[in-house]
């Protein structure tokens, strides 16, 4: 099972940007990502088509399962 933190945040365009970190710490609490997401909110670094980021929307914790099939040509 894969596993990615997703951040979204609002741009003065009005519009959403989703940062994705990879491999998340297992102990995260959201209180952590809404302060790292209010630092890059704040120091402006992330440059985005969509405009500036100006706001946290939301996070979450996405866990995806992938199941092979066997397909016989």
């Amino acid at each position: 099972m894969d596993k990615y933190l997703r951040m979204v945040f609002k741009t003065d365009e009005d519009r959403l940007v989703s940062l994705r970190v990879s491999i998340p710490r297992e102990d995260l609490e959201a209180a952590q990502v809404k302060a790292v997401m209010d630092l890059i909110v704040a120091k402006d670094v992330v440059f985005s088509a969509a405009g500036s980021l100006v706001a946290v929307d939301s996070a979450y914790i996405v866990e995806t399962a992938t199941t092979e099939l066997e397909v016989v040509a």
